[in-house]
């Protein structure tokens, strides 16, 4: 690279990361997010070393009670004048830099432009002394269904200058605590599977909290559990228990509502005929198990979780007439079923956390019948198997590194992997993948992350080196989709 080149690039980012900091500076310091001013607690008090979304063991317990925890009075005794409003903003602004610009294939990204990306509203907390919420608002700038590759995350269902409900919660808990129990019982009704997880293993609770925006060009082939596209398109009822801090237990069910109270849940993303779009319109269970042992300044966690999903195509049964709509049965059956585990120590100054999932899916496909992505299978069935490990180091709750590594194997179909991956063309309709993602990153205050990310594919479509894949007539080798960004957080 040239070194005009470089100090551009460094000039632009340097100026985008000046004007946020310097709104920050402008704020009171102790400003801090609807939770924590409802409990009163710092955020390295419930997030490991101040880095959201990753819960310690506090976090864990105000989720699991209810999002009640601390002295915030009920919703209806709120006092105008003395009480925070329960609302929080984030803000997320990036300078994203790509391989491949030369090809032009950048959809709707731009090319490498420093630029506001993302905008989440939240409220939330306290209702009742046994009935809180988490509520997400989330504007995206570019194309949000990028984000389900490997080390990138978007939690989304807007696309590209669009807006949506995000991931929405609401729960019922109560806790029963003797000399010799402790016992969490609990319920939930909310708009995407795993967004109960309080160990940050499973999809917007991951370690990697940052919205790459790709434009859907380079996008690893992922289970139907862990893939966002089936997120907020469904509602889930469930319910669960936590038995002295060691035994979990969940179970769930998740539909999505074509119409009725529940719908305004899904933003109206599952309305009949609505192509593209995933709908789960028999109930589908979720479930997850885990053990916890907490000692010390240490925690460890190993799970087991697992969905069978009945996912109808495009058009949706039920369409008007005149199209292409299905007699009826779901499209495609999706069976998942994984082993997670986590471990954290946090102590200041030192924060340390590691997680690893490795999910295996089963695919019984409609051969000659488009699924819900508008992709026809090849065959009967298919399988794949996602791994997703990373770990995180911060110190003093400031300076912070994290490396990330994500994979995905499976069976050959050239229906569904032969142009499936984001539009890059795999020679062998593979499905394997392979990437690495290191991310450091400086928060000078509780409220603003400065960082800076770098994904590395070693693996795309079954390819590993030459330029055998191919994408709108090019032919490409996995590294040119290599991708850097330069990102700031600001969340109040």
């Amino acid at each position: 690279m040239k070194v005009s080149n470089l100090l551009g690039k460094a000039k632009g980012s340097a100026l985008l990361l000046l004007g946020t900091a310097s709104v920050v500076v402008s704020m009171d310091a102790n400003a801090i997010p609807v939770f924590a001013r409802q409990t009163g607690f710092k955020c390295v008090a419930c997030h490991v070393g101040g880095m959201f979304p990753q819960l310690t063991s506090l976090g864990r317990m105000f989720k699991l009670t209810g999002y009640t925890m601390g002295n915030r009075p009920n919703l209806d005794d709120l006092e105008v004048q003395n009480d925070y409003p329960p609302v929080a903003i984030m803000v997320q602004g990036a300078k994203q830099y790509y391989n491949n610009t030369s090809h032009g294939i950048n959809g709707n990204s731009p090319s490498s432009a420093a630029d506001l990306t993302v905008v989440s509203l939240f409220a939330g907390g306290k209702i009742t002394d046994n009935f809180g919420a988490f509520m997400q608002w989330t504007g995206t700038k570019y194309n949000g269904a990028s984000a389900s590759g490997p080390g990138m995350q978007s939690g989304t269902q807007s696309g590209y200058q669009a807006a949506a409900i995000d991931n929405t919660e609401f729960r019922y808990a109560d806790r029963t605590v003797t000399p010799n129990s402790d016992l969490i019982l609990g319920a939930y009704i909310n708009n995407r599977a795993m967004m109960s997880d309080v160990w940050n293993n499973f999809g917007a609770w991951e370690s990697g909290w940052i919205n790459y925006f790709n434009a859907g060009n380079a996008l690893a082939p992922t289970t139907y559990l862990m893939g966002e596209s089936s997120q907020h398109a469904a509602v889930g009822v469930g319910g669960y228990f936590f038995k002295n801090k060691t035994w979990y237990g969940e179970l769930a069910v998740y539909k999505s509502p074509t119409h009725g109270p529940f719908s305004v849940m899904t933003a109206g993303a599952t309305s009949v005929g609505n192509a593209g779009v995933t709908s789960l319109l028999e109930p589908s269970p979720y479930f997850r198990f885990a053990y916890n042992k907490e000692w010390g300044a240490s925690s460890f966690e190993a799970g087991l979780h697992g969905m069978m999903s009945y996912v109808y195509g495009t058009p949706l049964y039920g369409a008007p007439t005149g199209t292409s709509s299905l007699p009826g049965g779901p499209v495609s059956a999706y069976h998942d079923i994984g082993l997670d585990a986590q471990y954290q120590y946090v102590l200041d100054p030192h924060y340390f956390a590691a997680h690893a999932r490795v999910t295996r899916e089963l695919m019984n496909n409609t051969p000659g019948q488009p699924n819900w992505q508008g992709f026809t299978a090849l065959n009967a069935t298919d399988n794949l198997t996602e791994t997703y490990m990373d770990a995180t180091y911060v110190y003093e709750a400031k300076y912070g590194a994290q490396l990330s590594y994500a994979s995905a194997t499976g069976s050959n179909d050239a229906g569904l992997y032969a142009s499936a991956t984001g539009g890059t063309t795999s020679p062998t309709g593979s499905p394997d993948w392979r990437s690495w993602t290191p991310n450091i990153f400086w928060q000078p205050y509780q409220n603003l992350r400065i960082g800076y990310m770098y994904t590395y594919y070693t693996q795309m479509g079954g390819v590993n080196s030459g330029s055998s894949l191919m994408l709108n007539g090019s032919k490409f080798s996995p590294q040119n989709f290599n991708t850097s960004m330069l990102y700031v957080g600001f969340i109040y």
